[in-house]
């Protein structure tokens, strides 16, 4: 592990520990429901969380292989490319599950409260801000 750290670059280090906090967040509470007297919450790994989930496997696989893999088997497509779409796919999937939600249940006789849950947004924010880190990443320094 010390040897994968010691070759990524700052900006890429900085996409990991994104990456390691959206995998945290899939393991707290994405939705709150209450139906009558029962309460609950359910995490990330279920619904739109799922595609979050695989956005996180992608990304750790992009950052801690070589260029080679990708190099051979997608010769078109770019490294750097690889981590838009992992970061592209771990945002949708959070926002996704935002906007849509886990599924609902509608009732006009009993009483229902439902919602999302701070995961979600913690890991819509840090995708965003893990998107943004990669767009950013593409770009030529000023000199």
């Amino acid at each position: 592990m010390k040897t994968i750290w010691d070759r990524l670059r700052s900006e890429d280090r900085v996409l990991s520990l994104c990456t390691i906090a959206i995998a945290i967040s899939l393991f707290l509470p994405w939705h709150t429901y209450a139906i009558l007297s029962i309460k609950g919450t359910t995490d990330g790994f279920h619904s739109w969380g799922l595609l979050t989930a695989f956005g996180v496997l992608l990304m750790a696989f992009v950052l801690t292989s070589e260029g080679r893999v990708f190099a051979r088997y997608t010769p078109k497509i770019s490294l750097a490319a690889w981590r838009v779409i992992g970061a592209l796919v771990m945002f949708a999937g959070a926002a996704l599950y935002l906007t849509i939600g886990p599924g609902s249940y509608h009732s006009s006789e009993v009483p229902v409260n439902y919602g999302p849950a701070f995961g979600a947004y913690a890991a819509f924010l840090i995708g965003l801000a893990a998107l943004l880190l990669t767009f950013r990443q593409g770009r030529k320094p000023i000199e």
